[in-house]
């Protein structure tokens, strides 16, 4: 295996990825506030020179900032393994937001007991009710 050649390769590729992408770079270069300049610093692992930035995410589909559009194929942690913003979940959200508020109040509501009750029925969970 010739690493030189894989060197030049690999700074080829990342070059033509920064050249591709001005905006996600722009982006990546201003975030001085996050640690390694990423949300989570294994997103510097990722394939590329570069995070990209995304700009909007629909279904399985994900645009960044420079236009480019990607399937989301990280299905074990991201909003793909439903779809990104599935409209029945962008509407009970934006619901809880602007009509019901208190989505940060931390205390049980009846959506969270539906969910509880969904979560046994899916799944057998014991309760654990006790006070």
């Amino acid at each position: 295996m010739d690493r030189t050649r894989l060197h030049h390769l690999l700074a080829r590729e990342s070059a033509e990825a920064e050249r591709r992408n001005p905006r996600s770079k722009a982006a990546c270069d201003r975030a001085d506030h996050l640690f390694g300049r990423v949300p989570m610093t294994w997103m510097n692992k990722s394939a590329g020179a570069l995070p990209r930035s995304p700009d909007s995410a629909r279904g399985a589909r994900l645009t960044d900032t420079d236009g480019h559009e990607y399937v989301d194929f990280c299905l074990g942690d991201t909003g793909a393994m439903a779809g990104h913003s599935p409209a029945p979940v962008a509407e009970a959200v934006a619901r809880r937001y602007a009509e019901l508020g208190g989505a940060t109040a931390m205390l049980p509501t009846e959506d969270a007991e539906w969910v509880g009750a969904e979560l046994t029925r899916r799944f057998g969970l014991a309760r654990g009710a006790s006070r």
